[in-house]
C-alpha cells in the first residue's frame, strides 16, 4: 500500500516554488528597468561594466567615480556624473560582482577591486585620473590611492569608511555567508523581503536630507536584489573590518591633493571615526564638514563636492607645474 505524501510536506514545497518564482520575476525585472548603460571592459579575465561619458580632450584630468554598498555606477551618474561630464571625462565603474560587473572569488578585497577598476581604466586611456568614492567606495578609494598614487592627480573621498568601528554586520550580511541558509536567504527570502524595506533604508542613508525624487528607480537600486549582487554585497561588507584596520596605518603614506568630506549628521558612516581621523593623517588635506546634511551628501551637497573637485583639480595642476619646472 502506497504511503500517502504528507500535506505539509507538499505546502513547504509549494511555497519554496513560488518564492523562487517570485524571485525570478523580481530579478528579471530589476534587469528590466535598469538595464546596462555603459560598455564592458575586458579586465584579467573578468568583465567590468563601465560608463565613460564627457570631453576626452579637455583640459581637467579624468575622475574616476566609485559607488558605495549596496548601490551601483547610476547612484554616482545621477549624482555627481552627468555634472562632471559637462567639463571633463568622467568614468563611472560597477565594482567588481556589483550592478553588472562580474568578480573573481577574492573579489571582495579592496585592493583587487583597486586593481581591476584600474585595469579598466588603463584598457581605456585613462591617464593621471582624480579618484573619487563614497562610503565603501571610499575604502576602495584609498586602496587605488594607496597602490597607484604615483599614477593619479589626485584623491577625493567622501564620506567614506577609513577606520575600525565599533560593532559588527547585521543578520541578513551575515547569513548570506552561511553555506546552504545563504543560498536560500539569497534566493527565496532577499527577493521578496528586501524590497518592501528598501525605500525606508534610502530615506535613512539621506536623512536628514531628502531623496531625489524617483531616486529608488533611476539607481536601479533593486539590481541589488539579485542572489548574484547582494552575495557580493554581503560579503564585501563581511569582509570590510579586518581590512580597514590593516590599512588603518598607512594613511601617512598618502602624498596626493586630497579632499575628505562628510556630512555633520551623517548616522550611517560616523564623521568622527572616519573622516576627522582621516584627516589627521593626510598631510594638507583638504578636509570639510558639511552641516545639516547625512550620507549621501554626494546628492544633498552636489555643488560644495564638485566645488572640493575643483580645488583639488588645481592644486594637482600647480604640483604637475612644479614637477615640470624642477624637471628642467
Amino acid at each position: 500500500m502506497k504511503r500517502k505524501t504528507p500535506m505539509g510536506f507538499l505546502l513547504t514545497i509549494a511555497v519554496i516554488a513560488g518564492l523562487a518564482l517570485i524571485g525570478g520575476c523580481a530579478s528579471w525585472r530589476a534587469e528590466k528597468n535598469a538595464p546596462p548603460i555603459g560598455a564592458f571592459v575586458e579586465v584579467e579575465g573578468e568583465r567590468l561594466h563601465v560608463l565613460d561619458i564627457g570631453p576626452k580632450d579637455g583640459a581637467l584630468p579624468p575622475i574616476i567615480l566609485i559607488h558605495g554598498a549596496s548601490a551601483n555606477l547610476r547612484d554616482m551618474k545621477l549624482a555627481l556624473g552627468d555634472e562632471l561630464a559637462k567639463t571633463r571625462r568622467v568614468i563611472m565603474i560597477d565594482r567588481p560582482g556589483r550592478g553588472y560587473s562580474t568578480r573573481p572569488k577574492d573579489g571582495w578585497r579592496l585592493d583587487r577591486q583597486a586593481a581591476l577598476i584600474h585595469g579598466a581604466a588603463a584598457a581605456l586611456g585613462v591617464e593621471r585620473p582624480v579618484v573619487l568614492g563614497q562610503s565603501f567606495g571610499g575604502a576602495v578609494a584609498l586602496s587605488y590611492a594607496l597602490q597607484y598614487q604615483d599614477e593619479m592627480s589626485g584623491l577625493v573621498l567622501l564620506a567614506a569608511v577609513s577606520h575600525e568601528w565599533p560593532g559588527g554586520v547585521v543578520w541578513y550580511n551575515k547569513m548570506s555567508g552561511w553555506p546552504v541558509a545563504g543560498t536560500l536567504l539569497r534566493r527565496l527570502v532577499i527577493p521578496v523581503y528586501a524590497p518592501l524595506t528598501a525605500k525606508g533604508a534610502v530615506l535613512k542613508s539621506f536623512a536628514p536630507d531628502q531623496a531625489p525624487e524617483g531616486y529608488y528607480e533611476a539607481s536601479g537600486l533593486a539590481l541589488l536584489f539579485r542572489s548574484r549582487d547582494f552575495e557580493s554585497n554581503a560579503s564585501d561588507i563581511r569582509r570590510l573590518k579586518p581590512q580597514i584596520v590593516a590599512m588603518m596605518g598607512r594613511y601617512g603614506e598618502i602624498r596626493l591633493p586630497t579632499a575628505v568630506l562628510t556630512g555633520a549628521d551623517d548616522r550611517t558612516v560616523s564623521p568622527t571615526l572616519h573622516s576627522a581621523a582621516l584627516a589627521r593623517e593626510i598631510a594638507g588635506v583638504d578636509y570639510e564638514v558639511l552641516p545639516d546634511t547625512g550620507h549621501a551628501l554626494h546628492h544633498s551637497e552636489k555643488a560644495r563636492v564638485i566645488a572640493a573637485i575643483a580645488r583639488i583639480d588645481a592644486r594637482a595642476a600647480g604640483t604637475s607645474r612644479r614637477t615640470a619646472a624642477s624637471a628642467r
